[in-house]
């Protein structure tokens, strides 16, 4: 169960690992950007059912 309930959870189909970048495509980044209205360097976490949940960075 995660800890942070206000930020925002993303499904990614990518490996997670530490330092490593991935591209959220399209839809996710317009709902990242323009619908949750975030910005560069807000907080999120990601998680792809394999690897676990892991705080992101938009950048």
């Amino acid at each position: 169960m995660r800890a942070n309930y206000k930020m925002q959870r993303l499904f990614v189909p990518d490996d997670l690992a530490p330092d490593v970048e991935f591209d959220a495509g399209q839809q996710q980044s317009h709902y990242l950007l323009h619908v949750l209205r975030l910005g560069e360097g807000a907080e999120i976490l990601v998680f792809n059912g394999r690897d676990g949940e892991w705080s992101a960075a938009i950048s």
